[in-house]
């Protein structure tokens, strides 16, 4: 059978393209044809890239290869093989089987009175149909520059979409997240994800104004970027991306490089947000428009934690304030506040809470005496030991440090009423208000009971001087399993330098 009509193949031998081939299928039970097809396709290029020619001579074998090689763009099949419908049959099979819809299927056929083009058009899910007598060597290689064109078009298609879809769950893994060290590390993972980036950096940078001036903030650094948080600036940054940076605060705009790319996002509150994004190899164009999406959508989640992040400074910082103001009117002056929450912090991640959890205890912490506020001077600021009447009253600090947080569902104030309502209770029940003991008192209350008295012994109180820290360590040993819970005891014991230390980091004012 002639396969070409007499039209010869014109183009010189050539040496082909290094590049990944296209990969077409020729499934055909005529070995001439075979023979032919590859010598009309040796020189062939489209967009810079060879045809690699795979052969299968019956209806199994091309299942068989077109399994094998997902990467498949064209498969030319032939109508009648072992079968009259041998190659109808294996359209049908591919196209159920895989599901890729990519690949383009033509049917070519010697023998059309077999399979009437109508009626194969309309029934099978095929991108062509030619009369083997018509295929000269131009028309073969236009059917190639088409269907490869058409290939080509699908799959970038497709890239886009998939490449969509892993930027939405991307996102969404990022905008889990609750502090700026979980989100640098969420975005590189998922930048790793979606671009496959290697070894890569970020940096998160915020420019606001503050008290008339505009400062800079480092909120999150990883990877060759990694710097200190308290180096706040451009300063603390090579030179080459400090130069980017300026840059793009002074054209306010987002940029591509050959090694990074920098995201610039101007929020309503007048605040320039930059996100900064090494890569190691240079990003094709989907990569680009992806990466563009990804950050635009994680540069919301980046001004939102940067809000949150300054309500929980806020919120922190007037946790301190009344804690100091409390302090102040009891004439216990000093970093007492902050060093019962530091300690109390330790002392919940020693004990296994986890960093959230301990990060909570330590911002409650500072509100464990907050009912003072209702105790007479006379009583809070008497030299010497309390009497009976007095001591009852003073008791009562506890009840109104509840009564005040208690109104608040906020998990910091009702962290605090827990701290305020169980910091006074003993392990052995001989505590106030309630008298519980043991593991009936609540683990925040146990820490609290510790970590306040630990600091309280060594801070100089209007009804005694500071105690020394060997005085301190025998007095933990002494109400180990009394007062204190035991196992914590060991902890704090077993840590204590670290906790002396909290003293000589925060220091009274009259030690100063």
């Amino acid at each position: 059978m002639d396969f070409f009509s007499d039209e010869a193949a014109t183009d010189s031998p050539q040496e082909l393209s290094k590049a990944e081939p296209w990969v077409v299928l020729l499934v055909d039970d005529e070995p001439e044809v075979h023979a032919v097809t590859q010598m009309s396709l040796r020189n062939f290029e489209f967009l810079g890239r060879p045809v690699e020619l795979l052969s299968a001579h019956s209806k199994n074998q091309g299942f068989d290869v077109y399994r094998q090689h997902p990467e498949i763009a064209l498969a030319l099949i032939d109508v009648v093989m072992e079968t009259d419908q041998a190659g109808l049959e294996l359209v049908e099979l591919l196209r159920r089987e895989f599901p890729n819809r990519n690949t383009r299927l033509v049917l070519r056929t010697g023998q059309p009175g077999q399979a009437p083009e109508d009626r194969v058009i309309r029934d099978y899910e095929i991108d062509g149909y030619y009369e083997k007598t018509e295929m000269t060597v131009q028309k073969l290689r236009s059917l190639l520059y088409t269907s490869l064109r058409s290939y080509r078009d699908l799959c970038i298609i497709k890239s886009q979409r998939d490449g969509i879809e892993r930027v939405l769950q991307a996102t969404n893994k990022v905008q889990s997240v609750s502090s700026f060290k979980e989100f640098a590390s969420a975005v590189l993972s998922q930048l790793a994800s979606l671009l496959a980036l290697g070894d890569s950096a970020l940096y998160c940078l915020v420019r606001e104004e503050r008290q008339g001036e505009m400062e800079f903030h480092t909120l999150a650094a990883t990877g060759s970027l990694n710097v200190s948080l308290e180096e706040n600036g451009l300063n603390s940054l090579p030179d080459i991306v400090k130069e980017r940076f300026e840059k793009a605060l002074q054209e306010r705009q987002s940029c591509h490089y050959q090694d990074a790319y920098l995201s610039y996002l101007r929020t309503e509150a007048g605040n320039d947000n930059l996100l900064y994004v090494t890569h190691a190899e240079a990003l094709n164009e989907l990569d680009k428009q992806l990466l563009e999406v990804f950050t635009q959508n994680i540069t919301v989640t980046f001004e939102n934690l940067n809000l949150l992040e300054n309500v929980r400074e806020t919120q922190k910082e007037l946790v301190y304030i009344l804690a100091d103001a409390v302090e102040a009117r009891s004439k216990e002056t000093g970093a007492h506040v902050q060093r019962v929450a530091l300690a109390s912090e330790k002392l919940a991640l020693l004990a296994g809470l986890s960093p959230q959890e301990a990060e909570l205890i330590k911002l409650a912490a500072p509100l464990h005496d907050i009912g003072k506020v209702a105790i007479p001077d006379a009583i809070l600021h008497k030299p010497g030991k309390l009497d009976a009447d007095e001591w009852q009253l003073m008791q009562q600090h506890v009840q109104h440090g509840v009564e005040i947080l208690k109104r608040s569902s906020r998990p910091l104030m009702r962290m605090g009423a827990e701290v305020a309502l169980y910091h006074h209770e003993r392990w052995d029940g001989t505590g106030y208000p309630q008298g519980l003991a043991g593991e009936q008192i609540p683990l925040v209350g146990r820490i609290l009971a510790i970590a306040d008295v630990f600091d309280a012994l060594g801070s100089k109180r209007c009804y005694k001087p500071a105690w020394s820290q060997a005085d301190i360590r025998d007095l933990l040993l002494q109400e180990r399993g009394k007062h204190f819970d035991p196992q914590l005891t060991d902890l704090l014991l077993a840590h204590i330098d670290d906790f002396f230390a909290l003293r000589q980091q925060f220091p009274d004012e009259d030690s100063l």
